[in-house]
């Protein structure tokens, strides 16, 4: 049996887990959370696009 049959296995148990999880738990966000996830985004995705073109362009 290959490795990856068993890592895929895991992953599936893992993802239906937190679907589960986060479908029970779930409550809506308020305009005061999703501004402040909207700020942290802002910052954190062009500092991972600048990280993936200089790992890109070193190698």
């Amino acid at each position: 049996m290959p490795v990856i049959i068993p890592i895929l296995l895991v992953l599936g148990l893992v993802m239906l887990a937190v679907i589960k999880f986060t479908s029970t738990n779930s409550q809506p966000l308020t305009e005061e959370q999703a501004a402040t996830y909207s700020k942290w985004f802002r910052i954190l995705f062009p500092i991972l696009l600048i990280g993936a073109a200089i790992k890109f362009f070193i190698g």
